[in-house]
């Protein structure tokens, strides 16, 4: 049964990060990728979802060091997606208020991303396991 419970652990745990990844997508194809900076936290979820995946099944050194990596580059450009979202319904929805904040750009989606790879970035320097 912990054999089972390990598995399912290894599969899931990435599997979050395909969510994420997707949603961050679909948010951002909507607006028709119209800045070269709705890319980058897609391109960063994908490489972090498939690095993380190969750390689940191989704990190599040279993996763990890029998933850290990884993780820290997804970390701090979703900081700067949370800034920018911020930014962008001052800009773009018509200034700081609760109903602009409820039709822009989501402020809380890239903070949450933040968070969820600082948690994994914290069990890896911890070296609890992935």
């Amino acid at each position: 049964m912990d054999m089972l419970y390990e598995l399912l652990q290894n599969i899931l745990h990435p599997f979050k990060w395909v969510l994420w990844t997707l949603a961050t997508y679909l948010f951002h194809y909507r607006q028709n990728f119209y800045h070269w900076s709705l890319w980058v936290p897609v391109i960063g979820l994908i490489i972090l979802t498939v690095t993380l995946q190969i750390a689940e099944f191989y704990e190599a050194p040279w993996v763990l060091s890029t998933l850290f990596f990884v993780l820290l580059f997804v970390i701090l450009t979703h900081l700067w997606g949370a800034y920018l979202h911020f930014v962008g319904v001052g800009k773009r929805v018509g200034g700081q208020n609760l109903m602009n904040h409820m039709v822009g750009p989501p402020v809380v989606l890239p903070l949450i991303v933040a968070t969820v790879a600082t948690l994994d970035l914290l069990r890896l320097l911890q070296g609890d396991g992935l």
